[in-house]
């Protein structure tokens, strides 16, 4: 498990969103029996009303990414080594990345779900989860750099990121149809921040002289977590001359959750969240004669809002140029305890935290930013012959700076019953092609579903201690599966 572990905190240091992720699959867009469609689009209701208990509710787990564990990790003489080993040819490497290499995980899961059917035909949703995030940006050149230093006399290295957030999430929500062919829907939403940490890295210069590594670099780092007091190494006692003293101890953040007394733990617990809000909305219009009958268009804008968040530590790039002796040649080495991976991993993650250099400059600030906003845009046709078989594409927008992405999804669908649906897709977006699809059933008292937006071709072999594989090439993964309680007939929006 420990190695297991070991990786994925390597894909962490190398490929590092604020947050606000759909907790629905886009696979489930275009079914409209699917409980939680009201998620992608607010103007979307449930065919029939509901509750659902924490955890299985509704948990959807994501990664997203251009890069995959192939991209790092290398067969070595029976072994696995990294990417840093000579005997990895830097164009094998660096031919398997982009100009900009992205990595996004989320993670969701409800503390309670309710949708009702109103007397007068609307849809009414109540929602708290729990959501976690991260997303990290890092270009070409940096790769670059620690595969081929020397090659060149200087690197410019720009546009780094990583980016997390945790928060919990209360939301109301409500549909309702307007004409017979025109529905809409808004949902706000109530957020309180447990942690969020962004670092950026604007430029970055790095010039060889003699037998070192001189580094300019502007960037900032704002940390808002709660408890945590990040210190500096004048504060630990760690700097090596006075220059230091300003310099943020990462290696001091481990002990930082220490209090004198449980009133200072309550109190920096309470300064510490964060408060935000947040509003969905959505609207559908159906074609239901003419030419265009059987054609459906909607459209939604997702989490339009705001989070401020409470005793922010922010920092900024040291000012004056500081030294790097570089990365080390990585060759992997057997040992009595069998850990070579893991100790080289450990070791590239030791060279990379001494690469980067923050001075603290502020300290218990407030500071407020926008949210990930999502827009969405679908059109489904249901066919002439069958109107319960339907094509639908959707196109999904992630704007959120240097980690936006978008996707266009071509699905089929299909359902011949009120408590069947199922969908397949297709779709390609800023992280490469991914086939999806989803199962739900909606019985009367009961609903079942299971999700994805992206269905691994290829695995790596099972890692020890969780006993499969994951994505060897692109690390594209999502799950989103569900169980809920259904308490009423099967309805539709308008009627009453």
């Amino acid at each position: 498990m420990k190695k297991t572990f070991i990786i994925i905190l390597l894909l962490s240091v190398f490929m590092g969103y604020q947050a606000a992720a759909q907790d629905a699959v886009n696979s489930g867009y275009f079914v409209e029996n699917y409980t939680y469609r009201h998620q992608l689009n607010p103007a979307f209701a449930s065919s029939r009303s509901y509750f659902a208990i924490p955890v299985v509710g509704n948990l959807n787990f994501t990664t997203q990414s251009n890069l995959g564990i192939s991209t790092f990790l290398y067969p070595y003489n029976g072994q696995l080594t990294t990417f840093m080993n000579g005997a990895v040819s830097a164009d094998e490497f660096l031919g398997k990345l982009g100009k900009n290499n992205k990595f996004g995980v989320n993670v969701s899961a409800p503390v309670f779900s309710v949708g009702s059917w109103g007397k007068k035909g609307g849809f009414t949703t109540v929602e708290m989860s729990i959501k976690a995030n991260a997303a990290f940006n890092l270009p070409y050149d940096m790769f670059d750099f620690m595969k081929n230093a020397g090659a060149k006399q200087s690197y410019d290295i720009s546009n780094f990121g990583a980016r997390t957030d945790a928060y919990a999430e209360i939301a109301l929500g409500h549909a309702h149809k307007i004409t017979d062919r025109l529905n809409i829907g808004a949902k706000i939403k109530f957020l309180v921040g447990l942690a969020s940490v962004n670092a950026r890295i604007d430029d970055m210069n790095i010039n060889m002289t003699e037998e070192q590594w001189s580094i300019n670099a502007t960037g900032s780092l704002d940390a808002s977590v709660p408890m945590l007091k990040v210190k500096t190494k004048g504060e630990t006692g760690t700097a090596a001359d006075p220059s230091q003293n300003n310099e943020i101890d990462f290696d001091s953040i481990k002990d930082g959750m220490e209090f004198d007394s449980v009133s200072d733990l309550f109190s920096a617990l309470t300064s510490g969240l964060g408060y935000g809000a947040a509003l969905d909305l959505g609207a559908t219009y159906e074609f239901d004669s003419g030419l265009l009958e059987g054609l459906n268009l909607s459209a939604a804008v997702l989490d339009l809002g705001f989070m401020s968040w409470g005793n922010t530590t922010t920092a900024a790039a040291s000012p004056d140029p500081w030294t790097f002796e570089g990365f080390d040649d990585i060759a992997l080495k057997e040992n009595e305890n069998g850990n070579s991976l893991n100790d080289k991993i450990s070791s590239l993650g030791d060279d990379f935290k001494d690469m980067l250099k923050f001075n603290k400059t502020g300290d218990g600030r407030r500071k407020s930013n926008m949210l990930a906003c999502t827009i969405n845009i679908g059109a489904e046709y249901e066919m002439p012959f069958y109107r319960r078989l339907s094509v639908g594409f959707l196109s999904s927008t992630r704007i959120q700076g240097p980690y936006s992405h978008s996707e266009g999804r071509f699905s089929l669908n299909i359902e011949p019953t009120k408590w069947f649906g199922l969908s397949t897709s297709y779709g390609i977006s800023t992280y490469g092609s991914t086939w999806g699809a989803i199962v739900n059933f909606s019985f009367p008292g009961l609903g079942l579903f299971i999700g994805t937006d992206s269905i691994p071709t290829q695995l790596t072999a099972p890692l020890e201690g969780i006993g499969i594989g994951i994505p060897c090439n692109n690390l594209n993964l999502n799950v989103n599966f569900g169980l809920t309680f259904n308490i009423s007939k099967v309805r539709h929006l308008g009627d009453r």
